[in-house]
């Protein structure tokens, strides 16, 4: 069955732009340098992510600059570029100029994401800053423990299922259950019983009932 056609319109859902967009860049990118490479061509490459924080993502053949790209543009097209208004070429101001400021605005935005996810905390962090952090840290545990735990909880789900149609009697349910979990976490190394195995106390004790 050969592939559907992607329709092309804007992608509405946050989370399907983001994974497409990352994974067309990425193509983007891979195509443009096997263009250069393979066939010898100078070519320039600028992509913006205006979802995100303006983050720049750029490719320049590597016998050439961005400079020298443009101003064979200019000669070809008779195109003059203008910048913030003003005529590039009675400006006189370099494009590795203009290109200088992206990065650096660029490597700011970068600092910034860093701090925000503490990889680049100052040591001179206020308390509300360290507050904030460690809050936002909170979440992202809390989040990649649930999917931890996820695994776990499925494979006590079904371990539970057959220890039932093992044993057959309702009474002796109970006793059982708690051994063989219990027997079953400490084999894999788990010593301590979470919240999430308060729903199989709460099962064999209405089987005991």
């Amino acid at each position: 069955m050969g592939r559907g056609r992607t329709e092309m319109k804007r992608i509405h859902n946050d989370v399907s732009r983001r994974a497409t967009f990352g994974k067309r860049r990425r193509g983007l990118l891979k195509k443009a340098r096997e263009l250069a490479v393979l066939c010898g061509v100078d070519l320039g490459l600028l992509v913006f992510d205006d979802d995100g924080a303006g983050k720049l993502f750029d490719y320049c053949s590597p016998n050439t600059s961005w400079s020298e790209l443009i101003e064979r543009y200019e000669s070809i097209t008779n195109h003059k570029f203008q910048f913030q208004g003003i005529n590039h070429v009675d400006d006189q101001q370099p494009l590795a100029d203009i290109i200088a400021g992206l990065r650096r605005e660029h490597d700011r935005l970068e600092v910034s994401v860093r701090r925000q996810t503490g990889e680049d905390l100052p040591s001179a962090a206020t308390a509300a800053e360290l507050d904030d952090l460690e809050q936002r840290l909170e979440r992202v545990l809390g989040e990649v423990r649930e999917m931890k735990d996820k695994p776990l909880e499925q494979q006590l789900d079904e371990s539970y299922h057959k220890v039932i149609v093992i044993l057959g009697e309702p009474k002796s349910i109970q006793r059982h259950t708690k051994q063989f979990f219990i027997r079953n976490l400490t084999v894999n190394g788990i010593v301590h019983l979470t919240r999430r195995c308060t729903p199989w106390r709460t099962r064999t004790a209405s089987f005991a009932a």
